[in-house]
């Protein structure tokens, strides 16, 4: 086994549980390549942890044991793909839902591989040339210990020379029909690099469902599939979705025609979120409650958007067409954008505009979605319900 030796002091953070192995850290990786396992030491030779090449979020690749004598094989991959699966027994045994994350990254041992149960199909997604260089050996230990009816796979690193697609099992037609809290929803694990829902926001959902939607007018920018508006409609008096993507508009529609919704007693926009905002603002529409769930990055023929910069704009844009006494659900998956920062930027802006608010619920990452205790952008999903008062 090569081994990757730190600069002098660095090794407390690793000693400490930190799974990122930091580029910075390490004296002359040259040696190292896309999924080579090494053995990280300190300046001593002192054996710290066991890991492989996989770049990813500016570093080198990902620890995954503190055991010097452990083999990374497929039997490696077995025993933590069963220790997931029994932490996430909840999941398998509630009534109205059938879709969660199985297997979570760095928060279930390794960095760069999720895997997401789709009511029985599976979707695995790589995020480096060095975590797909084991995929013989993660494809045959999920085999082993899970049931699925299908096994599909996302490339998520840049060069990927096969585009995905259908891996194991029998190949269903797309969209399937998943369930959450009760609610249905079309997925799509074969088409581009989304599937039709994110299922880290499930807790979301169900909390706007059950406290900021009923008798509200609810207004759902950057809305995808619609799965905001969706889950709200019931309760509702009425909801408007908004996005850019010209599909959108069928998908969202698709969307409520499963949950026995006629999608022409809802309003559907192709729209820039910002453009909504003035054509709002001009025709008087008003909202109790508005979701802002954005992109980390976008751009159109326009501009650009970055949710490190221009949040504060979405927010802006947003009280202007906001009810009195009515609620922002501020959402970003950015995992650079902390949530003390977050918190700080909602704060600076509803200040600076002179209104009264308060921040009613804060949340993150569901259950199924485990986080690492020593990785901090890894609890990257930040969901803020704030009332203006």
């Amino acid at each position: 086994m090569k081994t990757a030796i730190l600069n002098k002091g660095k090794e407390t953070k690793y000693l400490n549980g930190y799974p990122l192995i930091d580029d910075d850290d390490v004296y002359a990786h040259d040696h190292l390549k896309e999924g080579d396992l090494f053995s990280l030491v300190n300046d001593e030779q002192t054996y710290i942890a066991t890991a492989y090449v996989g770049r990813q979020h500016k570093g080198l690749g990902w620890v995954l044991s503190y055991d010097e004598n452990e083999v990374i094989n497929t039997q490696f991959f077995e025993k933590l793909f069963e220790i997931a699966i029994q932490e996430r027994a909840y999941f398998y045994n509630i009534e109205g839902t059938n879709a969660f994350r199985i297997f979570n990254g760095e928060g279930d041992g390794v960095g760069g591989l999720t895997i997401d149960n789709y009511n029985g199909h599976f979707l695995i997604q790589w995020y480096s040339k060095g975590i797909y260089k084991y995929r013989y050996q993660i494809l045959n230990a999920l085999k082993n210990t899970l049931e699925y009816k299908s096994v599909f796979e996302k490339m998520r690193f840049k060069d990927a020379q096969i585009a995905g697609g259908f891996v194991d099992g029998e190949a269903p037609e797309f969209p399937i029909i998943i369930e959450e809290n009760f609610i249905f929803y079309n997925v799509d694990l074969n088409d581009g690099p989304m599937t039709g829902i994110f299922l880290d926001q499930k807790e979301v959902r169900k909390k706007l469902r059950d406290h900021f939607a009923e008798d509200r007018y609810l207004l759902n920018v950057f809305s995808y599939t619609g799965a905001f508006s969706v889950v709200s409609a019931e309760k509702a008096k009425v909801t408007t979705s908004v996005d850019l993507a010209n599909r959108s508009r069928t998908l969202t529609e698709e969307n409520f025609g499963l949950n026995a919704i006629d999608p022409k007693t809802q309003y559907i926009f192709v729209m820039d979120t910002f453009d909504y905002f003035n054509y709002a603002r001009r025709h008087d529409l008003l909202y109790d409650t508005i979701v802002i769930d954005p992109p980390s990055f976008a751009r159109n023929k326009k501009k650009t958007f970055s949710v490190l910069k221009d949040y504060d704009k979405l927010i802006l844009g947003a009280l202007e067409v906001l009810s009195p006494n009515g609620t922002l659900l501020l959402c970003t998956n950015n995992s650079t954008f902390s949530l003390k920062a977050f918190k700080k930027m909602i704060k600076d802006t509803l200040n600076n505009a002179e209104v009264d608010f308060e921040l009613s619920e804060v949340m993150g990452l569901p259950k199924d979605f485990k986080t690492h205790p020593h990785y901090k952008p890894s609890k990257y999903l930040k969901a803020i319900f704030v009332n203006i008062q």
